[in-house]
């Protein structure tokens, strides 16, 4: 999902445009089922992963971070990971005691914990305690330094307050991710199963929301460039994620990123009826995109699967657009890397 809902810091400072990246930030968090549990749903589209959570299942999560540069190296910076209901989660690891090392954990965890550090992370769900997680979901706090500024442990420390010192968390990366959990079906069958005090009657599950499709990550699909000079040339490329393309000072730049309509899916969302029991009731949910860029160009003008934007008279010699597609269940990410032939200070540029 994408994280800026949760951040606590690294969000973009006032007087910057909210497309452009000018500093690390933490883009996007993505939790991927390592190996399924008992409950958990197998994809019914074998080129499409499941992005739910389910009790019993091993998660593996890994963050977008990204800056002016391009995509941060998480084996240098290392973030710091913790699981802790989401209402805790700042307060029980801002305290100065260790905390525990996570084990298997249940769903809706009794303590925080901590995950461990890297890159990415696993984390062994163990069974489902209560459907009241909800109001408070179960999450994963992501604790993490930046390059050229605070590390992921001096970063921790701040927060603990272990150096004694008024410190802030500036250069700090910190960011809350609710874990995506469901389909709800499954919780409630989970949950009549296990003889919760919470467990709801099943007769309050669908039948058509038993064969609706679990929530699956969508997929990034190459990228159609059109390129139009200030002279008016034209000329369009097909790039593929991470690919490098050439442009110029004042080109303007439109990316049609295609969307598999498949990707769009329907969820069953619960509502509270008036008996007080829930009622589950079909949502389509459409999947959406954002662009972020690495330099200060104009407001970039979006189109349906499309945005255009032109590159500034005094850009930099790359420019990073980085780009999220997803829903409120599911993130994917991926960035191309525009060099800027004859942008100032490069060997293109005039009289060089």
């Amino acid at each position: 999902m994408i994280a800026a809902g949760w951040a606590l810091a690294g969000c973009l400072p006032e007087g910057t445009p909210p497309w452009q990246v000018d500093h690390p930030i933490a883009a996007a968090i993505r939790v991927d089922i390592e190996e399924r549990g008992p409950y958990g749903p197998i994809s019914p589209r074998p080129d499409r992963l499941v992005a739910a959570a389910m009790p019993g299942d091993k998660i593996r999560v890994t963050p977008f971070l990204v800056g002016p540069d391009g995509p941060l190296d998480l084996e240098e910076v290392a973030p710091a990971w913790f699981y802790c209901q989401a209402t805790r989660c700042f307060e029980d690891i801002a305290r100065p005691e260790p905390l525990r090392d996570c084990e298997t954990e249940p769903l809706g965890p009794d303590s925080s914990c901590r995950i461990g550090t890297g890159a990415s992370v696993t984390l062994q769900l163990g069974e489902l305690t209560s459907l009241g997680l909800f109001g408070d979901p179960p999450s994963v706090y992501m604790v993490s330094g930046t390059p050229g500024g605070a590390s992921t442990q001096r970063c921790v420390e701040r927060l603990r307050d272990l150096t004694g010192a008024a410190e802030t968390l500036r250069d700090c990366l910190l960011v809350i991710e609710p874990l995506p959990i469901g389909p709800f079906w499954r919780l409630l069958v989970v949950a009549d199963f296990l003889g919760l005090t919470d467990a709801l009657p099943l007769s309050t599950i669908p039948v058509e929301a038993q064969s609706a499709e679990p929530s699956l990550f969508p997929e990034v699909r190459p990228f159609e460039l059109t390129i139009t000079g200030q002279g008016g040339s034209v000329r369009h490329e097909v790039a593929n994620p991470e690919d490098t393309v050439h442009v110029a000072p004042g080109d303007t730049v439109e990316i049609d990123a295609p969307v598999d309509p498949l990707d769009s899916q329907l969820y069953y969302q619960t509502l509270l009826g008036g008996d007080g029991l829930p009622v589950m009731q079909a949502q389509f949910e459409p999947i959406t995109s954002t662009w972020l860029l690495t330099d200060a160009v104009a407001e970039p003008v979006p189109g349906v699967q499309q945005v255009t934007w032109q590159v500034p008279e005094d850009a930099a010699d790359a420019i990073h657009g980085y780009y999220l597609l997803g829903d409120t269940r599911s993130i994917v990410w991926a960035w191309l890397r525009f060099e800027v032939t004859g942008a100032p200070g490069t060997s293109g540029a005039a009289g060089s």
